[in-house]
């Protein structure tokens, strides 16, 4: 049976388009680098994104860095830091950023440019202040890509001032 790369429904409704940059596809070639590179091209504000500074600027996450970096990146500001919702419950949410990380697969392993990943599992990616190292032409942009076997999964956020 063939796997469908589909994002479940609710992901429209926490994830700005305007700010946001969303998708879930097939990944045909083993370097995920190039591939992510080549879906995030397709918007005007990663246009500039390439695989080279990819490989450069990401490090992994655990699962619950990556459902933080996707709460981030659903509700947070990049200027001035995460909504205060953010830090609260909320089991809808929650629930939806768990499918979305879900939806790449079995196995799935994640990758951020958020520099608190260098503090590994003890990281707080939804901290006040923190740093990125920027790929995008913008002012700020942090991502989070989840690849597994066959899927690639991509969440990217990007600001300007």
């Amino acid at each position: 049976m063939k796997q469908q790369h589909r994002l479940p429904m609710c992901t429209q409704r926490h994830f700005d388009e305007r700010q946001t940059f969303v998708t879930l596809s097939h990944k045909k070639d083993d370097d995920w680098y190039q591939v992510a590179s080549e879906l995030v091209r397709e918007h005007a504000a990663l246009h500039n994104v390439d695989a080279s500074g990819l490989r450069d600027s990401v490090m992994e996450v655990s699962r619950k860095g990556a459902l933080d970096l996707a709460t981030l990146i659903s509700t947070g500001s990049l200027l001035y830091g995460p909504r205060y919702s953010a830090q609260q419950r909320d089991h809808e949410r929650d629930s939806c950023l768990s499918d979305v990380l879900d939806s790449v697969g079995e196995g799935a392993r994640y990758f951020t440019n958020h520099g608190e990943a260098e503090e590994g599992d003890d990281a707080n990616f939804l901290a006040s202040a923190f740093h990125v190292n920027a790929l995008a032409e913008t002012a700020l942009d942090v991502c989070l890509i989840g690849v597994s076997h066959d899927s690639i999964l991509i969440l990217w956020r990007f600001e300007d001032d």
